[in-house]
């Protein structure tokens, strides 16, 4: 029994790798059965993510040391899995003759006389590149989001940042491993942030100007820090360039397995993956603020100690510990209780609700006012009143009223929107 209970302490982060051993294997023999074990999952996940309760226990670990070679494992499962996407692609055949990427399907038939791309071409449907496109955004997202998060945080050991920029550039991610520990890491919380939701911000127009921003934020750290070192950004040195080159490579695989289809996959398996990354910026600090330049504090992230969320993500719903230091490991993260403020529910069930504006600001409109009176600091009080005045949440604004009023102070306006120029087409007389 104590052996049962090492291993699920140490094995219980594999869940994912784990369930993507098994979609590679339902990848492989082809037909709806990939559909339907990947919709079993979700249920599964959800509901878990929903009843399985809270892990707020602090767990010592006597052999932590091994989690470095899972990860390592974890990452090589997820870039399989993406390269089984890549070759059903090609196996499917659209818009071009049938490929076997890498000879896959023949070294399977060698071993055991099973005919993969046969049985590819002849019970796969569109149901079931959809469902393999899930699971690799899924590996994608493991990747990069959850373990490429974790191995790119350990700047001073090469092995893990080079196994975590390895996953992330089969998710079209390279660049989070540059813009997240040195780009978000000291900007949270502010405006500076681009990953950082404002109140009142729905979903999709942060998603779109978080990933833009995010982009321009990776090329401008780099430029900076070669500039420094007296070198121009156009070098072998930019860490921004070479992992655009890693994906460019990946993306000739897909290439070569499936010519443009190919090429679309991989961009559709990269889209899915920032998706959830912005999925988890949104909830992990909306609306929270912070004085630039002050110290990051256990109080500038939503923290989320649900059990599965703690062990499909490696830990990241302890959100809170690790703004407050980047340094610690994922297994050390404490669960900070009290001491942070909380996401409704699990990550998935956040996730899936922040997607739905009404229910997202009825959710979170009182737990930015709980956070306001509870945590902030006098000065971030200031901050998070004028972001409240701005919000368009009339709770919010209400608060901002009686905050200002209490402070005999005006309440800050909406900036006006500037003027059509004389004889432009806005100024011009309805017809």
């Amino acid at each position: 029994m104590n052996a049962v209970k090492s291993i699920w302490k140490y094995g219980r982060f594999t869940i994912g790798p784990v369930t993507l051993l098994a979609a590679i294997y339902f990848m492989a023999i082809g037909g709806e059965s990939l559909g339907s074990y990947g919709l079993t999952l979700l249920v599964i996940f959800l509901l878990g993510d929903i009843y399985l309760g809270k892990e707020e226990r602090i767990f010592e670990y006597q052999n932590a040391q091994i989690f470095y070679p899972i990860q390592y494992a974890s990452q090589l499962i997820a870039i399989a899995t993406i390269t089984m996407f890549a070759w059903m692609l090609g196996a499917w055949g659209l818009f071009r003759e049938p490929t076997d990427l890498l000879w896959i399907s023949a070294a399977v038939e060698m071993v055991t006389g099973y005919d993969m791309l046969a049985a590819a071409q002849a019970n796969n449907t569109v149901g079931t590149y959809l469902a393999a496109l899930g699971f690799a955004g899924g590996a994608g997202a493991l990747a990069s989001v959850a373990v490429g998060h974790e191995l790119t945080h350990r700047i001073d050991n090469p092995t893990a940042v080079f196994f975590g920029r390895l996953g992330q550039a089969f998710a079209m991610f390279t660049h989070f491993s540059i813009r997240h520990p040195y780009g978000h890491h000291n900007l949270v919380c502010t405006p500076a942030d681009p990953a950082t939701a404002k109140r009142g911000e729905n979903f999709w127009p942060f998603a779109v100007r978080s990933t833009i921003g995010q982009y321009k934020m990776t090329w401008q750290l780099e430029r900076d820090r070669l500039a420094k070192k007296g070198s121009g950004p156009w070098s072998i040195e930019n860490k921004a360039l070479r992992g655009w080159g890693m994906e460019l490579l990946v993306a000739m695989l897909f290439f070569w397995a499936a010519g443009i289809v190919g090429l679309i996959g991989y961009l559709a398996v990269g889209v899915i993956a920032q998706t959830i990354l912005e999925l988890a910026n949104y909830i992990e600090h909306y609306g929270l603020h912070r004085v630039p330049n002050e110290p990051q504090q256990i109080r500038h992230a939503w923290n989320d100690n649900t059990r599965l969320t703690y062990w499909l993500t490696w830990a990241i719903g302890r959100h809170a510990h690790h703004h407050a230091d980047a340094d610690v490991e994922f297994w050390n993260l404490k669960p900070v209780l009290n001491q942070a403020p909380e996401t409704p529910f699990g990550y998935l069930a956040t996730w899936a609700i922040c997607t739905i504006p009404p229910i997202w600001h009825a959710l979170m409109n009182p737990k930015l006012l709980e956070w306001d009176e509870k945590f902030a600091t006098e000065a971030e009080r200031e901050l998070a009143a004028q972001a409240n005045a701005l919000s368009g949440q009339p709770m919010l604004m209400k608060a901002a009223e009686q905050y200002y009023r209490e402070k005999g102070k005006q309440v800050p306006q909406p900036p006006a929107q500037p003027q059509p120029l004389a004889g432009s087409h806005e100024a011009s007389p309805a017809l």
